[in-house]
């Protein structure tokens, strides 16, 4: 049988502290232009959702009409 190697890991470098400058951003009229643009690019995924969650709730009541049904 062969013998296994193993594998050689890298050693693990300390990270040293650093300190991140974060600039304010925009006022919030930028982030009331994304929340808009995001709504208009995901419109189809909430249209989905609902229709997705209209044959669960189908399919449930249909599974709760058959057991009464059959018991």
């Amino acid at each position: 049988m062969a013998k296994r190697k193993k594998k050689r890991r890298a050693a693990v470098t300390a990270v040293s502290d650093q300190v991140n400058i974060v600039e304010a951003g925009q006022p919030k009229s930028k982030q009331e232009k994304t929340a808009d643009k995001f709504r208009v690019e995901y419109a189809y995924v909430i249209k989905d959702l609902r229709t997705i969650f209209i044959l669960a709730g189908i399919m449930f009541a249909l599974l709760i009409i058959l057991n009464l049904f059959l018991n």
